[in-house]
């Protein structure tokens, strides 16, 4: 039922991407991945001459090594760029740092030699590096550090850098059939983080939704600032690495390392990914098709340029982001205003805000989802954060119902079970096929609203771009 969910929302994007101009704002096409160019300065790294270790202070612990910038594996557009990390051994003192990275599919080496070029920062025997790098080809680069001791005992840490490097000028001239579409699937790593054992959900379940009481709470506020997910290569050891491809290497397929409490605890599988990600490699062949995060869009990674007036792709793809930053939601906000195109494949997204703390990589909720939190107090607010401004650029609101309430569809060609919805509010909106939701009759008595409400994939043009709403919960299709 993927595909045919699929087939259905390309249509009415990629339809109109060939046959007519000025749909999307981007002006350039990208690189396909090819022979692998990694450029960078040239310097050497401080070391020991000896190659013997001295451990006369029985020091058995490895060094601490720690990327500092960038604080998540970003996804980057441009090919220049640095990565500064520190090394620090209270016990024997660093004895050298080594770089390498390569590319996917990993085949057990580092092709890739990077240089280390020492800082001028140094304090409380942390020493501080930098990584120039310049990426000239498009692909998902794993970089790994290694720290030696001065007794022996190894460390390291590492990253993904996922590049998309444009070919300046390429569609210069180009006919409409010659442009090739760059789509950004956008994971919610925010709403990963969200959905940990002891984060919000835990907090809800204790505190109630809507809040169970008027007073404001004050005790386990721990549980609104959850850490947020590390990148996809971490949770890969060894030859495991090896079945990993430029896209698979940034999608969590066997889940992340935070226990998912809607799972029971373990990490949640995300093999909902493939069948769309592959769909779309099949459906358009000269597509560039790569995987970003939340903390990506939040930055602004979406644009080439610093004042987000020139998109970076074409079309952003989205699953279940229901927890995003102000920033974030500004950004695809305005990402859609340029001219792009905004696949919405999932219901229930945009419905709480939460601040990004990029030094911690944490999250924290700020406000919806019936609460409020300032760090200090939470408090009783309203249910979707931006429920007006979404009404206006989306077309639609979630529809808020239990997931284990009896709601079919009369009209339901992919034989789908209600999870999560969205319900259309925009009197705009061009409707591609309506579900004909059906309430249990008590909820009509309950809430008679509900005659009014309509689940439907739909388009709605905002500023020069569109947004393509799916209105059920794509991901769980089968």
């Amino acid at each position: 039922m993927k595909k045919i969910i699929l087939s259905i929302l390309f249509l009415f994007i990629f339809a109109e991407f060939f046959f007519f101009d000025g749909l999307f704002s981007s002006n350039a096409s990208f690189g396909q991945e090819n022979d692998t160019e990694f450029a960078l300065h040239t310097s050497t790294l401080p070391t020991t001459t000896s190659n013997v270790f001295e451990n006369s202070k029985n020091d058995y612990i490895p060094p601490i090594v720690n990327i500092k910038i960038p604080e998540y594996p970003p996804t980057i557009t441009t090919g220049e760029f640095a990565i500064h990390f520190t090394a620090n051994d209270s016990d024997s003192g660093i004895h050298n740092l080594s770089a390498a990275a390569h590319v996917f599919p990993f085949e057990g080496s580092f092709p890739i030699k990077l240089a280390v070029v020492p800082s001028s920062i140094y304090s409380s025997n942390e020493s501080h590096w930098e990584i120039p790098i310049v990426i000239n080809t498009t692909g998902t680069y794993r970089v790994v550090i290694d720290a030696l001791d001065n007794a022996g005992n190894p460390s390291y840490t590492e990253t993904t850098i996922n590049a998309a490097i444009p070919e300046k000028n390429l569609t210069q001239g180009a006919t409409a059939d010659q442009l090739n579409p760059h789509i950004a699937f956008v994971r919610p790593t925010f709403t990963e983080a969200a959905y940990q054992e002891q984060g919000f959900y835990r907090f809800y379940e204790k505190y109630g939704v809507p809040p169970n009481t008027d007073e404001n709470i004050t005790t386990d506020l721990d549980m609104l600032t959850v850490k947020t997910p590390t990148s996809v290569t971490q949770q890969y050891k060894g030859t495991d690495l090896m079945i990993l491809d430029n896209l698979t290497a940034l999608i969590p397929l066997n889940g992340t390392e935070l226990d998912d409490i809607s799972f029971g605890g373990f990490p949640d599988p995300q093999r909902f990914w493939t069948p769309f990600v592959d769909h779309v490699k099949k459906d358009f062949p000269n597509a560039t098709i790569t995987i970003m995060r939340d903390e990506d869009a939040h930055d602004g990674h979406i644009f080439y340029t610093d004042d987000n007036k020139t998109n970076a792709y074409d079309v952003l793809m989205l699953f279940h982001n229901e927890y995003v930053t102000q920033n974030e939601y500004d950004n695809l906000r305005q990402f859609v205003k340029n001219g792009g195109n905004l696949v919405l494949i999932d219901g229930n997204v945009f419905y709480a805000e939460v601040r990004y703390d990029r030094d911690d990589q944490k999250i924290s909720l700020v406000k919806g989802h019936g609460w409020q939190f300032d760090g200090e107090v939470a408090r009783e607010a309203l249910d979707e954060r931006w429920i007006n401004e979404t009404k206006e650029w989306v077309g639609s609101s979630y529809l808020i119902n239990s997931i284990n309430n009896k709601i079919t569809f009369d009209n339901n060609p992919f034989n789908y079970t209600h999870f999560e919805e969205n319900y259309v509010n925009n009197p705009n909106v061009t409707i591609i096929h309506d579900y004909r939701i059906k309430f249990p009759p008590q909820d009509y008595v309950d809430s008679p609203e509900l005659k009014e409400r309509m689940v439907a994939t739909y388009t709605l043009d905002y500023g020069k771009g569109k947004i393509i709403m799916l209105g059920i919960f794509g991901e769980i299709m089968d």
